[in-house]
């Protein structure tokens, strides 16, 4: 509905109209005829305050003055508000925000904004969709790439890693994943797991291993971060801002050499406390059904948390798996439900050993 002002023209009484455009002035002829005269409102010159109420000047393209006698406050406020983007009626924001300048920064800003969301969160998100599309035996290609092209910055233990994969396959860990392991030589106390199967161990870190079950944990963590995924969609979302445009055409051949070239960034790979809890969980869960003593993981924790006190040489594994309090205590309310008990595996003590008599 529109609305409707009273004001005086020519020292006539006349209604006022607004229209984003125009302001209308409607009066009576001599016949009695309704007539409009329509002002443009780029054509308003000055909103003026008089002791009389308020005057509004007008001035043609063609150079023809005006003037319009009012004394409704809410006429003058109307008017304000209808031509707030008009120089008389004082708003230079929204002068601004109505120039042609200002309309490309804003859609600029508005495409600045969206690139900037689709890179730090829709990317992300989409590296994770994409990698749960892989299929089994995608994964397990990309992470054979992936080890193969990280490997070889390393001098492997042959001796150790030959028994490392024996006590590995002694706690008979059911992931559904081809689980192998290599040692390599390296003062750094870490590990990490690849894509696929591949887990990789630094011989400093068996330094600090004092029993079979904390080894187990180790290994059990590494594994869960296989069988549940993690690591695939963990650096597939990493590395997501890099494979955007691969992402966005869903070329999967194009993710997987990002994936692959990017291979050496897998032991900096940090994970969330969310997917080490789970790690942890589902390496209790692989200690439990396997008979070995899920007491191992409560130690394990303990042993990495001692080995950053006073240690001089890095210690990444800490950096990339944080040990934070309520990991620890998580892990000991799983023993409620995967309660220690003394380890039942024939021969792993002997591997265990075997292993640091190798050094």
């Amino acid at each position: 509905m529109t609305t409707t002002f009273s004001a005086r023209y020519k020292h006539s009484p006349v209604s006022i109209i607004l229209s984003p455009v125009t302001l209308t002035i409607r009066y009576q002829d001599e016949h009695s005829q309704q007539q409009d005269i329509h002002w443009l409102g780029s054509d308003l010159q000055q909103l003026e305050t008089t002791p009389a109420g308020f005057t509004l000047h007008y001035r043609s393209a063609a150079g023809e003055a005006d003037t319009l006698q009012f004394t409704d406050p809410a006429l003058e406020q109307a008017i304000r508000k209808t031509f707030r983007h008009q120089k008389f009626a004082g708003n230079a924001p929204a002068r601004a925000f109505n120039s042609i300048l200002s309309k490309m920064v804003l859609i600029a800003g508005i495409i600045c904004g969206v690139f900037f969301i689709c890179y730090y969160w829709v990317a992300p998100w989409l590296g994770r969709r994409v990698a749960a599309s892989f299929s089994k035996e995608t994964e397990i290609s990309i992470g054979e790439q992936m080890y193969n092209g990280t490997i070889s910055t390393y001098q492997i233990d042959s001796a150790k890693t030959k028994l490392l994969n024996q006590f590995y396959q002694a706690l008979h860990f059911q992931t559904g994943y081809p689980i192998q392991i290599t040692v390599v030589k390296s003062p750094e106390v870490n590990a990490f797991a690849v894509p696929g199967g591949h887990i990789v161990v630094y011989d400093a870190i068996l330094d600090n291993m004092k029993t079979p079950e904390e080894l187990a944990a180790l290994l059990g963590h590494e594994a869960s971060h296989i069988s549940q995924r993690h690591t695939l969609f963990n650096i597939s979302s990493s590395l997501a801002r890099q494979m955007f445009i691969s992402l966005i055409i869903g070329n999967e051949s194009g993710i997987t050499s990002v994936l692959v070239s990017n291979a050496a960034n897998l032991k900096e790979l940090s994970y969330s406390r969310e997917l080490e809890t789970d790690a942890d969980n589902q390496g209790m869960k692989l200690m439990y059904e396997n008979k070995v003593d899920t007491e191992g993981m409560v130690r394990l924790m303990d042993l990495l948390n001692q080995a950053t006190e006073g240690h001089g040489q890095a210690v990444n594994f800490l950096s990339t798996h944080p040990v934070f309090e309520k990991r620890v205590a998580n892990v000991k309310e799983q023993l409620k439900k995967y309660p220690s008990s003394p380890t039942a595996l024939p021969g792993l003590q002997e591997i265990f050993h075997a292993l640091y008599e190798s050094y």
